[in-house]
């Protein structure tokens, strides 16, 4: 870039078989352009969003892609599920090993798209009931519906839940699109989602030797701002949130509007209840499904878990 000449102008351009010509001054240097480039790259087109696919959904509009292990090495299956994950933020995997059966598992499942993301949980995690237990996620209580891991740097961008046993009573999966409750947020009240998506929050996780800390926004939006910047991700878990660190005279309208945020999360037309079965893998995008679960499971529930970086899918998308 410092090589370059402080004017350049067009000194002549021609197009042959579909490509352009151009000769710039001062210094008579040629480029050659091809058409869909230029459709691509022109100025005028309306500005994209990274995440580009991204579809919001109601609970009764999802209907969750599912992709059977038999399949996983077509190519165009794997392709259509990567698309299913940016397109709806979530989809299973079907045919994997059940109960104390051999077969295969969640890293095998994460390995379709990239490795797993080892954490100080390991590379894998299991989702049961503890005694002593150092996460609600470990516990058979009900679980409200949040993102996982907030306090890390980066985010995990994907998580996988690949269920082992099932629970008999209660445990039933609940999910939620945070896009789409976001922009009812948006919508209903913008002074209340404008402070949401300018002032940051402390996420704090201790334990084992480790201490982790990130500061982001509840919900993050894209270039545009609150006013219509589309919405990038959402971090939202009432567990590892921090004391907020703002100026006194914010607090009370943060916390007004971070409780109405919350109020609406437990909104019955946007929650998609389902049971997650032996042999299923859920996979879902962590900066924008929230998940939980609906009910006391009981002790005999194991979910085997792991985290997948964004990258690996998003670039499978385009396989």
């Amino acid at each position: 870039m410092t090589e370059l000449p402080d004017r350049v102008e067009v000194a002549s351009a021609e197009v042959v078989d579909g490509r352009l010509y151009v000769t710039f001054e001062p210094d008579r240097f040629s480029s050659i352009y091809e058409s869909d480039w230029l459709e691509t790259h022109r100025y005028d087109r309306p500005v994209t969003s990274g995440f580009v696919g991204a579809v919001p959904w109601l609970a009764h509009d999802l209907s969750i892609h599912r992709l059977m292990w038999p399949d996983r090495a077509k190519t165009s299956s794997l392709a259509e599920t990567s698309k299913a994950l940016v397109r709806d933020g979530v989809a299973i995997v079907d045919g994997l090993a059940a109960g104390g059966n051999e077969g295969p598992g969640v890293v095998d499942v994460a390995n379709l798209w990239g490795p797993a993301r080892e954490t100080n949980y390991g590379e894998v995690f299991l989702v049961r009931a503890e005694v002593a237990p150092t996460n609600l996620a470990f516990t058979p209580n009900a679980l409200n519906v949040h993102t996982d891991n907030p306090y890390r740097r980066p985010v995990p961008g994907y998580q996988l839940l690949h269920c082992l046993v099932a629970s008999e009573t209660g445990g039933v999966t609940v999910l939620l699109d945070g896009f789409q409750a976001a922009e009812v947020f948006r919508s209903e009240d913008p002074t209340a989602f404008a402070l949401l998506t300018s002032r940051s929050v402390p996420f704090r996780w201790r334990g084992g030797g480790f201490e982790l800390w990130n500061r982001v926004p509840v919900i993050e939006v894209e270039d545009g701002g609150p006013a219509d910047g589309s919405i990038r991700a959402i971090r939202y878990n009432n567990r590892s949130v921090e004391p907020f660190d703002l100026p006194f005279d914010e607090m009370a309208d943060f916390y007004q509007a971070y409780r109405a945020f919350a109020r609406l999360l437990h909104r019955p037309e946007l929650e998609y209840r389902f049971v997650l079965n032996p042999g299923q893998c859920m996979v879902f995008d962590n900066e924008r499904i929230l998940h939980g679960r609906d009910g006391e499971a009981d002790s005999e529930r194991l979910l085997k878990g792991c985290y997948l970086d964004r990258d690996w899918i998003h670039g499978k998308k385009y396989v």
